[in-house]
């Protein structure tokens, strides 16, 4: 099992905890026999000030695109799954941004990714996360509207 992890973004001034339920799941897809192809989904979780909590992911469902580099998330189950947690929780849990693999050791963003995040946080009136797990780095980067997404540094595991 995965560790939760604990990220900071100077800039906007936002913990993000990703929950290890979310971190061992995420890295099922980082797995040799997933390295062919990229894998991802959404992130959800609850604001609580600018902070964002991680609580829960969803992976790759049956619609959904994936080549060697490239994950399109097509498959609206993603949809229903958020809104099934809005409902449960009253309204705390939400999307919370988006995550994917990349079949290499680190994580880095592709110009592809930034313009996709670019277009999507230019509306976001709370910070948008963006998760990209390689086979041995997770990459975190943080967005909010004025603010394009960059990357916040890992500082802790909480059970350290």
């Amino acid at each position: 099992m995965q560790q939760s992890v604990i990220f900071e973004h100077k800039v906007l001034g936002s913990l993000v905890l990703i929950r290890d339920d979310v971190t061992s799941a995420m890295a099922v897809y980082s797995l040799p026999s997933e390295s062919g192809r990229e894998a991802g989904g959404i992130l959800l979780g609850s604001y609580r000030g600018p902070h964002v909590d991680v609580v829960a992911c969803t992976g790759p469902i049956a619609l959904d695109r994936r080549g060697v580099f490239f994950f399109d998330r097509q498959d609206p189950g993603h949809q229903e799954i958020a809104m099934r947690y809005w409902q449960c929780s009253g309204g705390r849990v939400t999307c919370v941004g988006e995550w994917h693999t990349h079949p290499a050791d680190e994580a880095i963003p592709s110009r592809v990714d930034r313009a996709t995040w670019r277009d999507q946080v230019q509306t976001a009136d709370a910070p948008r996360v963006y998760v990209i797990v390689g086979r041995k780095a997770i990459w975190c980067g943080v967005g909010l509207r004025f603010h394009a997404v960059s990357e916040a540094q890992r500082i802790s595991d909480p059970e350290t």
